[in-house]
C-alpha cells in the first residue's frame, strides 16, 4: 500500500484491509511515524482474492489519539 505524505504533522496512519466492502473482519494495521509512505501487507493475503483498502491517520497528543476519517477505498486482486 502506498500513499501520500500529509503535509501537517501526524503521529503515524491506520491501515484497514478486508475481503468484504463493508470491512466486516477487516485486519487492521498501525504505522508510526510520519515519514513513512508504503506498507507490505502480507499478513493473511491470500492469492486471487480481491481486497478493500482503506487509510487514515492519527495524531497523539499526551494520551488522546485522534483520528481523521477513512479514505476512499481502494479496491486491488491479488495475482501472486
Amino acid at each position: 500500500v502506498k500513499w501520500k505524505k500529509q503535509a501537517v504533522q501526524t503521529s503515524g496512519y491506520q491501515i484497514q484491509y478486508s475481503t468484504s466492502k463493508k470491512f466486516k473482519g477487516a485486519k487492521t494495521v498501525k504505522v508510526s511515524g510520519n515519514s513513512k509512505i508504503s506498507k507490505t501487507l502480507s499478513s493473511g493475503i491470500k492469492k486471487g482474492k480481491t481486497y478493500y483498502v482503506r487509510i487514515r491517520c492519527y495524531k497523539k497528543s499526551g494520551k488522546v489519539t485522534s483520528y481523521s476519517v477513512w479514505s476512499k477505498t481502494g479496491r486491488v486482486k491479488i495475482k501472486r
